[in-house]
C-alpha cells in the first residue's frame, strides 16, 4: 500500500495545477509538433526536432506519472491540523539568525511541496527538521553546509 503523503490545500492545488499543464502539453501540443516534424519529411532518426521532442515526451510522461502518484496519495491537511504556536507543517515561521540578525520567514512543508525561492521548506530539509515542534522564543541549532547556525524563532502561525 503506497505511503499517505500530506499536502497543504495550496500544496496540492499548485502540484494539480502542474499536472494539467503538463498534460496538456504531452496530449496536445507535443503531438502536433511530432507531427509537424515528421511531415518534413526525411529519417527521423537524423531529424533533430523529431528526437528532441521525443526525448522530452518521454521526460514529460514520467512527470506526470510522478504527479498523479503524488496527487492519488495525498491527503490535504485541514485547518484544524495546523497549531498556530508550534512549528510542524502548514506553519509560517519568522527566524532570527542570532550571528548576523537578519530575519527570513518560511512556511514548512511537506517535502513533495518543497520550494526554497517561494520560501517553502520541506520538513526534511535540516532547518524544517530543526523547527518541527518548537514554539515562539525558542533557539535552535542547525547544522548546514556552511557550519552550525543558530536561529531564534520569532513567530509561529498558520500558513
Amino acid at each position: 500500500m503506497p505511503q499517505e503523503i500530506l499536502l497543504t490545500k495550496e500544496g496540492y492545488e499548485r502540484k494539480k495545477k502542474q499536472l494539467e499543464e503538463l498534460e496538456h502539453k504531452l496530449y496536445q501540443e507535443i503531438p502536433a509538433r511530432l507531427k509537424e516534424a515528421k511531415e518534413r519529411g526525411g529519417d527521423l532518426l537524423e531529424n533533430r526536432e523529431y528526437v528532441y521532442l521525443k526525448n522530452e515526451q518521454e521526460v514529460i510522461e514520467r512527470e506526470v506519472r510522478r504527479l498523479r502518484e503524488l496527487l492519488e496519495n495525498a491527503r490535504i491537511i485541514s485547518e484544524d491540523e495546523i497549531k498556530g504556536d508550534t512549528v510542524g507543517i502548514g506553519t509560517r515561521v519568522i527566524l532570527e539568525d542570532t550571528e548576523t540578525g537578519e530575519f527570513d520567514t518560511y512556511t514548512l512543508v511537506s517535502p513533495p511541496e518543497a520550494d526554497i525561492l517561494g520560501k517553502r521548506i520541506g520538513i526534511d530539509s535540516p532547518v524544517g527538521a530543526a523547527l518541527m515542534g518548537h514554539t515562539r522564543g525558542d533557539i535552535i541549532v542547525v547544522q548546514t553546509p556552511s557550519g552550525r547556525r543558530r536561529y531564534r524563532i520569532l513567530g509561529v502561525e498558520k500558513g
